[in-house]
C-alpha cells in the first residue's frame, strides 16, 4: 500500500499543477526513472482515473511537462506507453500522434489498439490519422481485431437499426443485396409457376 500511496501522491501533485493550485506552477521533482512498470502504471492509472472523475483531460502544458521530465513517450514498455499515449491524445497533444501510430502499427493487441484508435478518432486532431493508419495496416491485425477496430472507426453507424419490411438493414450491403435478389427471384419463380397452371 505504501508504494501505491506514493504513486497516487505523485498523480495528485500533477493534478494540482494541472489545476493551477501550485505556487508559480512548480512541478513535482519526483524522479521515477528507477520505478518498476507496476509503479509507473499505478501513477498513470491514478491520473487517468482523476481525469475521468473530473471529466476533463490534462492540459497540454501539463502533458508537455510530463513528457520532458519523464520521457514516457519514449518508453519501450507497452503498458506505460499505452497509458501515456491515452493521456496525451485526450489532452490534444498532436506531437504524440507519430508515437501512437508507431505503437499501433508494431503490435496488435486489442487491449491497446481499440482504445487508442477510438481516442484518436474522437479527437479532432487524430481522426484522419486514425482512419488512414488503420486502412494502411488493416492486414497486419488479426481479423477479429481488424473487424472490431473497423467497427470503432465507422462514423456512419447509427444507434438505431433501420428496418425495411421486417428485414434488418444494418447488415453488410452485399448480404442485404444478395438477400433481396434471392427473394426477388423466388417471387418471380412463384409467379411464373402460377401462370402456367
Amino acid at each position: 500500500r505504501t508504494l501505491s500511496a506514493e504513486c497516487e501522491g505523485l498523480a495528485d501533485a500533477w493534478i494540482s499543477v494541472d489545476d493551477g493550485e501550485t505556487a508559480g506552477g512548480v512541478l513535482p521533482k519526483h524522479d521515477i526513472s528507477d520505478w518498476s512498470t507496476g509503479r509507473k502504471t499505478c501513477f498513470l492509472d491514478s491520473l487517468i482515473g482523476t481525469c475521468t472523475e473530473r471529466k476533463r483531460p490534462l492540459s497540454l502544458s501539463t502533458v508537455a511537462s510530463m513528457k520532458e521530465m519523464y520521457r514516457m513517450h519514449q518508453s519501450k514498455n507497452s503498458e506505460v506507453l499505452f497509458r501515456f499515449c491515452m493521456l496525451a491524445v485526450e489532452a490534444g497533444d498532436e506531437s504524440i500522434l507519430p508515437v501512437v501510430v508507431r505503437f499501433v502499427t508494431t503490435q496488435g493487441r486489442m487491449k491497446f489498439l481499440r482504445p487508442l484508435y477510438r481516442a484518436m478518432f474522437r479527437s479532432g486532431m487524430g481522426r484522419d490519422v486514425a482512419v488512414s493508419t488503420f486502412l494502411g495496416n488493416r492486414d497486419f491485425y488479426h481479423p477479429i481485431a481488424a473487424k472490431m477496430v473497423a467497427s470503432d472507426l465507422d462514423s456512419t453507424k447509427s444507434e438505431k437499426k433501420k428496418t425495411l419490411g421486417g428485414l434488418v438493414c444494418g447488415l453488410p450491403r452485399p448480404l442485404v443485396i444478395g438477400g433481396v435478389l434471392v427473394l426477388s427471384a423466388a417471387v418471380g419463380v412463384a409467379l411464373l409457376r402460377g401462370k402456367r397452371r
